[in-house]
């Protein structure tokens, strides 16, 4: 009985409705709690303590903020703080309490530092890992917060301030909540004025004067902030205005203030406008009073401007065209008041050709692709909304001319009139003899000062700054550098450092390598660099990360005590699941002759036998290929033994035929079998709505009157994005399924539930950009490379899918990843050798290991994917003699094979039968359990089912479908039938 069972220590959830947050988040930071897989509020974890000390020395300023939250629930908590941080700004540092006592974070690359915090978490112990996602948006996951106990964090940025009105600015957001013990002090060096508070949680914080610092404090408990902290304060010709600091024995870092005086303002030609309006999901999350605003602002100042609006989500569709004059903006504020917001963002649709000038309204997130042919006209963006990808969108402003608006810093009428004038901009050095690395390459000059950074050669230097419009220079500045401007401890190297990952972000894919080597170098939160704390000094000495310097002598003692921990592939392992998949294809199995569905097909062959699959992509009946004697070379021995005794599928040969010196014609006498997918409808309430509507117009309608109710409810799209599919709206059911990926930043459970039914869909291109984000975020799992590799089959890209499925396989892991997917292997084998056995001519097979290869065609092969990790699916394929093959009965009479059972993880399982026998096969599959749900909503499954696969001569049929604990089943064993067929 044993055999029939699986281990009884799985822990079996059945998880909730589950809703994701997606409202506007203040820059305030936010704590949320994780409650059956989605983070939300909660109330029974507060806020306990909170302090802020700023510094602000000339025109930059360190912040820290340190957070004391409660637990005063009997329920251990995990919670995640996110925080969204203005332009050009970069967390610098963090810091969580272990036993009570601070410990700082260390940088590592973000997939090492994922990867040791979920292997850590699992052990509900103390990692502690902060990390940036798309938009210029800061998260820390914290685990555990125990009942009736606390966690501190402190966070560090350092930010440029800006100007507005002559003076400089610094914020500091603060949420009305009340706080048990609140502290707040500031200090502002080398100003003579005394900085201003417009605005202040309390009139008791006042700046005094104390050396040539003004300081102020605040210590309040039980306290409600009044109101954020707002400090405004004139530049002072006194401040300092270059700084220097020593990099090396040859070399200096330099940070310079320039004052600038611009000339008078110089007004330009406005008659033609383009503007597109990002009307993606995520656009209903801008301050849309603030835009209108500034366009309001900007016309009254224009006459006869002839306007063109587009909308930009997964397609971009122009709206109309529209003449404004004397600030008459009623019709074009009308057209976006009526505008839809739905769907995801691809920048790759918007138009090359667009007229006049562009205004751009967007964050600066594209999900599906990015704008690579930017216009000849000067491109402004502008931003209203926290969250926005600063560094894309500069990249766009400073290629074309055009000039960054942030609305979150600038006035409307403010942000009107740098629009209607020229931009005067930094054009750069005149001679970079003695300097390198100079930060910002070239820049807008938004006020009246630029912060300017780089790496000097030889102190003292005078380098000359450049200044002008377009490209003509109109301004030369001398800037004198030498060693009595030494920095002291002031950090000036992370200035230059978060500057110079701002020129390199926007071409992440080109400079990843360097990025990483960055963050990890300063200590700075990249796209690919985390700041992580554990617990103990064992794990930073098993998942080989540096510690923090206290910790280093007991690190260093410990690694000399023990043997590292060695992380390995699966190529080992691999090599073994081949040895036992070529016994098993080799062994005849009991089926009857006239059980036997191939009929020997006529074949002339010349030369050497080879078998050289020049196959038409998957789904294409392709019954003739032609195969010549140049094409033998790489057919392993085996293989041609099996063509000689006719026992190669579809392929008949005489060893006669050998002799003749002609070319290969194969003919197919292709079995018969046709897979009908079960149609898996979605039994949630709104669908009968849905299926009310008389047209597939009116039912978008309803779609958007529905989603007012579920728009935060990832199963919603998935369902309307199938029932838009299924009445051969194709284009609507992409628009509505790619709301998934705007739901919540970087969330690979999400992503992956729309890969599946991109492929599903046939939308292959769009399948290769979304696993492509899942690659980058995750390369810890083999699962990544693995999609993206048959993301870029799907596409006709086999040398790179073969690439890409090789390194799943040679890439390194972690002890726990290469146990919780122990049996991947064999998966991967059986679609490496599909490629290189179909496209043999076209891939390059030297770099794999040539005890891999080995051509294995199968009648029926079914593989099960699903999105979750710690979900434990199965597999279960019946056959006409009515045995079941699954994890308990792992290899059937016929010759059935499943792979390894995942009780844990994302899969995938396999199932394999190299000779079918006629009649009906059914295929089911079954939720076992799982240990935790993630805010995705219920598990995403994929099965995709193949007959006569790596024939050349394939069938495949996908179904996805979603499963909340085998609520989709329609038997009493609690499975779901996918698919059957006859065969």
């Amino acid at each position: 009985m044993m055999m029939y069972m699986k281990q009884i220590c799985r822990l079996v959830l059945t998880p909730p409705v589950l809703l994701i947050a997606l409202f506007i988040r203040a820059q305030a930071p936010v704590m949320e709690i994780n409650e059956n897989g989605t983070y939300q509020p909660d109330l029974t974890v507060a806020l306990q303590e909170l302090s802020a000390d700023i510094k602000v020395v000339g025109n930059i300023a360190t912040t820290t903020i340190r957070m004391r939250f409660f637990n005063r629930s009997n329920r251990l908590k995990e919670g995640r703080l996110t925080f969204p941080l203005p332009e050009g700004v970069s967390v610098s540092g963090f810091a969580l309490d272990i036993n009570g006592v601070m410990r700082k974070a260390v940088p590592v690359e973000k997939a090492r530092a994922t990867a040791a915090f979920e292997s850590i978490e699992r052990r509900q112990v103390d990692p502690g890992i902060l990390e940036k996602t798309e938009g210029n948006n800061f998260r820390t996951r914290i685990y555990p917060i125990n009942p009736n106990g606390a966690r501190t964090v402190a966070i560090t940025y350092n930010q440029e301030l800006h100007s507005s009105n002559g003076r400089l600015v610094y914020d500091l957001p603060l949420a009305n909540k009340t706080i048990g013990s609140f502290s707040l002090m500031a200090s502002v060096y080398e100003t003579a004025e005394q900085p201003q508070l417009p605005e202040t949680p309390d009139g008791s914080f006042v700046f005094e004067k104390k050396g040539n610092v003004w300081r102020a404090s605040i210590h309040k408990s039980d306290f409600t902030p009044g109101q954020s902290l707002k400090i405004i304060f004139p530049r002072q010709e006194a401040a300092p205005k270059t700084l220097v600091k020593r990099k090396d024995a040859d070399s200096w870092y330099f940070l310079t203030n320039v004052s600038i005086t611009p000339p008078p303002p110089v007004s330009k030609q406005l008659q033609q406008l383009t503007i597109l309006w990002d009307n993606s999901l995520s656009g209903l999350k801008r301050d849309h009073k603030k835009e209108k605003a500034f366009l309001e602002k900007l016309f009254v100042t224009k006459s006869n401007i002839n306007v063109t609006l587009y909308t930009v989500a997964t397609t971009t569709k122009k709206i109309g065209d529209y003449t404004v004059s004397k600030g008459a903006t009623g019709a074009l504020l009308k057209a976006v008041d009526d505008i839809t917001y739905d769907g995801a963002t691809d920048y790759s649709t918007i138009p090359p050709a667009l007229a006049g000038e562009v205004l751009f309204f967007t964050d600066g997130l594209s999900n599906f692709g990015e704008w690579s042919r930017l216009p000849g006209k000067p491109v402004s963006a502008v931003v209203a909304t926290p969250v926005a990808n600063y560094s894309k969108l500069q990249y766009y402003c400073n290629s074309t001319g055009g000039q960054l608006i942030n609305l979150n810093a600038a006035s409307a009428e403010d942000a009107a009139t740098r629009l209607v004038n020229r931009p005067y901009r930094f054009l750069g050095v005149k001679y970079l003899y003695d300097i390198t690395s100079v930060n910002p390459g070239a820049a807008v000059v938004s006020g009246d000062h630029l912060l300017i950074t780089g790496i000097a050669r030889k102190l003292p230097v005078t380098i000359t700054l450049q200044f002008g419009y377009g490209n003509i220079v109109e301004k030369e500045i001398p800037v004198t550098l030498d060693d009595r401007q030494i920095a002291g401890d002031w950090a000036i190297e992370t200035f230059w450092a978060q500057q110079q990952l701002a020129q390199l972000e926007p071409f992440y894919d080109q400079h990843k390598e360097t990025i990483a080597r960055l963050g990890k170098e300063f200590g700075i939160v990249t796209p690919n660099t985390s700041l992580i704390v554990l617990e103990n000094v064992a794990d930073y000495v098993k998942y080989k990360i540096t510690p923090p310097t206290e910790l280093l002598p007991e690190y260093k003692a410990l690694v000399k005590q023990q043997k590292l921990q060695q992380e390995s592939n699966y190529l080992e392992v691999a090599r073994r699941r081949m040895a036992a998949l070529k016994q098993w294809w080799n062994t005849s199995y009991p089926v009857k002759a006239s059980e036997r569905k191939f009929k020997a097909p006529r074949a002339m062959v010349t030369d050497r036998v080879s078998y050289e699959a020049r196959s038409a992509p998957v789904q294409e009946d392709h019954r003739t290929r032609t195969i010549t004697g140049a094409d033998l070379k790489d057919l392993p021995v085996a293989n041609i033994s099996e063509l000689l005794q006719g026992r190669v599928q579809g392929v008949s040969v005489s060893a006669a035929a050998l002799k003749k010196e002609e070319t290969i014609i194969v003919g197919y006498a292709a079995p018969k079998g046709t897979v009908r997918a079960i149609d898996i409808k979605s039994d949630a309430a709104y669908m009968k709505d849905m299926d009310a509507a008389i047209s597939v117009a009116a039912a978008h309608k309803t779609y958007l009157q529905l989603r007012k109710q579920y728009e935060t409810t990832p199963s919603f799209y998935f369902d309307m994005a199938n029932w838009f599919y299924a009445r051969n709206a194709t284009g609507q059911a992409v628009s509505i399924l790619s709301n998934l990926v705007e739901l919540e930043l970087e969330d690979a459970t999400l992503y992956k539930t729309v890969g599946y039914l991109l492929k599903r869909y046939g939308q292959y291109h769009k399948e290769l950009i979304i696993t492509k984000k899942v690659l980058d975020w995750r390369p810890m799992d083999p699962q990544s490379y693995r999609d993206y590799a048959l993301a870029l089959q799907d596409n006709g890209k086999y040398q790179q899918a073969l690439d890409t499925l090789y390194a799943a396989l040679t890439q390194t892991y972690t002890e726990e990843a290469m146990n919780r997917d122990s049996g991947i292997e064999e998966v991967l084998l059986m679609e490496i050798n599909n490629i290189v056995s179909r496209h043999n001519a076209r891939v390059n097979i030297a770099e794999i290991d040539k005890d891999l290869l080995y051509r294995m065609p199968v009648d029926i092969r079914v593989v099960l994917n699903w999105n979750m990790d710690h979900v434990d699916m199965d597999l279960h394929i019946t056959d006409p003699k009515n045995e079941e093959c699954y994890y308990g009965n792992k290899e059937t009479s016929l010759g059935g094979r499943i792979s390894n059972d995942f009780t844990d993880g994302f899969g995938p399982e396999q199932f394999l039968l190299k000779k079918a026998m006629k009649g009906k096969y059914r295929i089911k599959t079954n939720f076992f359990g799982e240990r935790q749900v993630t805010a995705a909503g219920p598990p995403t499954l994929m099965a995709e089912v193949f007959l006569r696969y790596a024939s050349g001569n394939e069938e495949r049929k996908i179904v996805v479908f979603q499963d909340v604990k085998g609520r989709r089943a329609a038997n009493a064993d609690g499975q779901v039938l996918v698919a059957e067929f006859d065969f």
